[in-house]
């Protein structure tokens, strides 16, 4: 009769206490740090990569195309001889930069402006482009008409003559702006005389009130007298 062995029973240890604390400990520790080791490693693959978009989704509808610029051009080269004309479509706005020759008298630049205007509504309606309906966005119209644009001519031509005409997509009209000549002649005037002539310029000793003190050969005050005595 053979003898039957008994298999030995494995006991599984249980984890103590402080064994359960320290992976958990761990685990909490080490979740944040693979999630922000992951960021950091998706952002460097895709560092240097350009994100497109826009913010203008959803708005300018319809667009103005570069067919549209381009014909704009001709219709506003059209109206005279001019220096230079140039149409830019950039960033939801529509600028128009019309360089006149130097002998255009400022009714000769207004009327340019208004033809200008009236060109454009008639390629590119403003209601349709260029007004905002309700929460869509539009584009922005400036057109500058200009003898010189540049700012020396500015202060050295008093015949130079500049008008901007603008209109925000949010605005019911346009206006216009004349950017040659100061609303307020007096107060620029103040200002140009203040800047032209810095305070304390003048020459000389200046006493109180800034005025020239009198030399009258005395000698100052800090000059004693000697007394002799006798005995």
């Amino acid at each position: 009769m053979s003898e039957v062995k008994e298999k030995p029973v494995k006991t599984k240890k249980k984890l103590s206490r402080s064994a359960l604390v320290l992976i958990v400990g761990i685990l909490i520790i080490a979740i944040p740090v693979i999630i922000f080791l992951s960021i950091l490693g998706i952002s460097a693959l895709h560092s240097g990569t350009p994100r497109d978009g826009s913010r203008f989704d959803n708005d300018l509808d319809p667009t103005i195309t570069k067919d549209d610029v381009t014909a704009l051009q001709g219709d506003i080269e059209g109206l005279g001889s001019f220096d230079e004309v140039k149409v830019v479509l950039s960033e939801g706005q529509l600028k128009i930069f019309i360089d006149t020759p130097d002998s255009y008298t400022e009714q000769q630049v207004d009327s340019l402006l208004t033809a200008a205007y009236n060109k454009v509504n008639s390629r590119l309606p403003i209601t349709t482009f260029f007004t905002a309906k309700e929460s869509k966005k539009m584009y922005d119209l400036q057109i500058n008409v200009y003898t010189t644009a540049e700012a020396s001519e500015i202060q050295a031509t008093d015949s130079r003559q500049y008008k901007l005409l603008h209109k925000n997509s949010a605005e019911e009209t346009y206006g216009i702006d004349d950017m040659a000549h100061p609303k307020n002649a007096q107060l620029a005037a103040e200002l140009e005389g203040l800047i032209e002539t810095p305070k304390g310029s003048d020459t000389g000793t200046a006493g109180d009130g800034g005025e020239e003190l009198p030399d009258d050969g005395t000698e100052s005050a800090d000059t004693t007298e000697t007394t002799e005595t006798t005995d």
